[in-house]
C-alpha cells in the first residue's frame, strides 16, 4: 500500500485495470477500492452505443466490455446485435460545451443580427420530419447534408437534434447509427454547435416519460447517447439525468455490476439532495445565512449535482404567500448569484440545467410541481425566471430557446412566455423565434397600438426595449409615416417623430427614414396610388416642425430625396 499503485485483481476479467492513485489522498484501503470501483462501473454506464434498452436487458461483464451498457436486449428484433455494426467515427474525445446557451451577454443589443431562417419554425419541423423519413431509409449522409444546408435555418438545428434522435428512437439499430453518423458529419461540417446539440437532448430529457409511453426502453437509449464513442455530448451529463430517469433505467437492469453502480449513483444523489434541505432552510430561513451552503458543497464536492442547487433553492421559495414569497425569491437569487462567483460554486451549465429541470417539473408531475400548477405557482416560476435573468444569473437568449423548443410542455410555455414580457430590456429583441420575421411583426404591431393609443410615451417604451440599430431606427420611422398616410393621420405620425426626437433617434436616422420612404413608394404606388403626394405633403409638414430642413423639400421636389 505504500506504493501509488493498485492492481485490483480480483475484480472480474473486463474490468480489471491499473489505476495510478496518490495514497495520501486516501485514508484508507478499502476507501480506494470502493472509489476505484465507482470509476469503472460509471464509465461502463456512460459508454453505452447500444440499441435500446428493452425491460429486461440480458449484461454480463463480458457484454459491458464489449458494448458497455445493454446491447444485447433480450425482447429486442436486434436481441444481441450490437449497434456499432459499422464504424461511426466520433467528432472529438475531448470535452463539449454542455451549456444549454453559449452566451454570456445579459441582454440584447442594437449591435446584435436578427436570425433570418428561411422558413417559419413550424414549416422547418414539418420539412425535417419528411427529411428525416427518406434518411432513415436512404442513409445517405451526404444528400442529408446538402438538404438540411438549403433549409437555410441554423438557428432551428437544435430542434433538428430533436426531431431526428425521437424519430429514430422507435426504429431499429440502423436507424439510430445512422443518425449519430448524421450528427457527427454535421458539426464537421459547421451545421452544429455544441449548445445546439445540448438544447436538443435537453428537450428529449425533460420530456422522457412522454417519450416513454411509445418508447418504452426511453431511458436507456437516451443515456446511450453520452457514450464517447458516440461522441455527441459530453459524457459527464450523464450524472446529471434526472433522478427518476436514472431510477427507470435502473429497473431495466438485471442484477450484475452495471446496475450496483447505477445504484450507487442514485443513493449518492440522494445523499445529495438530502443534505441540501438544511443549508437552503439556513440561506432561505430566518438567519439569511448563506455559509452553511457554501460549506455543504465544498464538502460534498459533487460538482456533477450543482444544478440539483438551483432546483431545491427554486422550489423553497414557494408559498401561498406572496409576500413571503417575495422576500424568499429575493434570498435565492442572492444565494445563487453569490454561489456562482465563488470558486468551486455554480457555474453556468448548473444555472442552465437547473432552471430548465425547474421548467422540466411545471411539466410532469414527479416535482413539487404539477401540470395543474395553480396561477399562483405558475407566478412564482415566471417571477424567478424573471428575476434570474433581470440579475444575469441567466442570458435572455435562455428564454427564447427554451420557449420554442418547449421546454416544460405547454405549462412550461406559457410561464416563459410571461417571463419575457415581463422583461423587456432584456428579452424584448429575442421574443419569440427571434428572428427578422418576427422582428417586423413586432414593429408593426407597435405601431398600430401607437394609433390606437396615441401615447408617445408608450410607443417611446417600445422602441428602446427593442434595441434598434441606426438602419432599423429609419425602418421603423419609415414605417411609422407610411402608417400614417394609410390611415389619413400623417400628423399623428409626425408628431411621434417629433416628440421621441432625441430620446429614441436623431435628426439625421429621421432624414434616413424619409429617405427610405421616398426609395419605397414605387411599391407601394399599387396599393396606395396617392403615395406620391402624400409624401410630399408629409416633407413639408416635417419642415415646418424642423424635422427636415428646407433644402430637403426642395430635393423632394426634384425627386432626389
Amino acid at each position: 500500500f505504500g506504493s501509488s499503485c493498485l492492481f485490483v485483481s480480483d475484480w472480474p476479467a473486463s474490468h480489471r485495470l491499473l489505476l495510478c492513485l496518490p495514497p495520501k489522498h486516501l485514508q484508507r484501503y478499502t476507501k480506494m477500492v470502493e472509489a476505484c470501483e465507482a470509476v469503472v462501473l460509471e464509465r461502463s454506464l456512460r459508454g453505452s452505443t447500444s440499441a435500446a434498452l428493452a425491460p429486461s436487458p440480458q449484461l454480463d461483464d463480458s457484454a459491458i466490455e464489449d458494448i458497455e451498457v445493454g446491447s444485447r436486449s433480450s425482447g429486442s428484433e436486434h436481441a444481441g446485435a450490437p449497434v456499432l455494426t459499422r464504424h461511426i467515427s466520433p467528432r472529438s474525445a475531448t470535452h463539449h460545451d454542455s451549456r444549454l446557451v453559449a452566451c454570456s451577454v445579459p441582454s440584447p443589443a442594437c449591435g446584435d443580427k436578427f436570425e433570418a431562417p428561411l422558413y417559419d419554425f413550424s414549416e422547418f419541423r414539418q420539412k425535417i420530419r419528411e427529411l428525416a423519413k427518406e434518411y432513415y431509409v436512404s442513409r445517405d449522409c451526404r444528400g442529408m447534408l446538402a438538404s438540411i444546408a438549403a433549409l437555410k435555418c441554423p438557428s432551428y438545428h437544435d430542434e433538428l437534434v430533436a426531431e431526428l434522435i425521437r424519430g429514430a428512437m422507435d426504429r431499429g439499430v440502423g436507424e439510430r447509427e445512422a443518425v449519430i453518423v448524421l450528427l457527427n458529419e454535421m458539426f464537421r461540417e459547421q451545421l452544429l454547435t455544441d449548445g445546439q446539440m445540448a438544447r436538443g437532448y435537453e428537450k428529449l430529457v425533460l420530456s422522457w416519460q412522454d417519450l416513454q409511453l411509445d418508447v418504452p426502453d426511453a431511458p436507456g437509449q437516451l443515456a446511450e447517447l453520452l457514450s464517447s464513442k458516440v461522441g455527441l455530448l459530453d459524457e459527464d451529463l450523464f450524472a446529471r439525468l434526472p433522478e427518476r430517469l436514472l431510477q427507470q433505467l435502473s429497473k431495466n437492469l438485471q442484477e450484475g455490476s452495471a446496475k450496483a453502480g447505477l445504484e450507487r449513483h442514485l443513493k449518492e444523489l440522494v445523499h445529495f439532495k438530502a443534505g441540501l434541505e438544511p443549508a437552503v432552510s439556513a440561506a432561505l430561513g430566518k438567519s439569511h445565512n448563506f455559509s452553511p451552503m457554501a460549506e455543504y458543497l465544498a464538502e460534498a464536492n459533487q460538482a456533477h449535482f450543482h444544478h440539483e442547487v438551483v432546483v431545491a433553492v427554486c422550489q423553497a421559495c414557494f408559498t401561498s404567500d406572496e409576500v413571503h414569497f417575495r422576500e424568499q425569491q429575493r434570498l435565492a437569487l442572492a444565494l445563487l448569484q453569490e454561489l456562482s462567483g465563488a470558486e468551486g460554486g455554480l457555474t453556468e451549465v448548473d444555472l442552465q440545467m437547473g432552471f430548465s429541470r425547474l421548467l422540466g417539473t411545471v411539466q410532469h408531475s414527479g416535482g413539487r410541481l404539477t401540470a395543474e400548477l395553480s396561477r399562483n405557482q405558475r407566478d412564482q416560476v415566471t417571477s424567478l425566471l424573471r428575476g434570474a435573468v433581470e440579475t444575469e444569473l441567466l442570458p435572455a437568449e435562455f428564454l427564447k430557446s427554451a420557449r420554442r423548443l418547449r421546454f416544460g410542455g405547454a405549462e412550461g410555455v406559457e410561464v416563459v412566455r410571461s417571463a419575457q414580457r415581463q422583461t423587456p430590456l432584456y428579452s424584448r429583441r429575442v421574443w419569440g423565434a427571434g428572428d427578422m420575421k418576427h422582428f417586423r411583426q413586432e414593429v408593426a404591431e407597435s405601431i398600430i397600438e401607437y394609433f390606437d393609443s396615441k401615447s408617445e410615451t408608450e410607443l417611446g417604451r417600445i422602441v428602446e426595449e427593442l434595441h434598434l440599430s441606426e438602419e432599423e431606427q429609419a425602418m421603423f420611422i419609415r414605417k411609422l409615416l407610411v402608417t400614417g398616410m394609410e390611415r389619413k393621420q400623417a400628423d399623428v405620425a409626425l408628431t411621434a417623430v417629433e416628440k421621441l426626437l432625441g430620446r429614441c433617434w436623431s435628426l439625421q436616422e429621421v432624414r434616413r427614414g424619409f429617405e427610405e420612404l421616398r426609395g419605397v413608394q414605387e411599391d407601394l404606388v399599387l396599393d396606395f396610388p396617392q403615395v406620391r403626394e402624400c409624401t410630399t405633403e408629409l416633407v413639408r409638414e416635417a419642415v415646418k416642425r424642423s424635422l427636415l430642413e428646407q433644402q430637403d423639400l426642395v430635393c423632394d421636389n426634384a425627386s432626389i430625396v
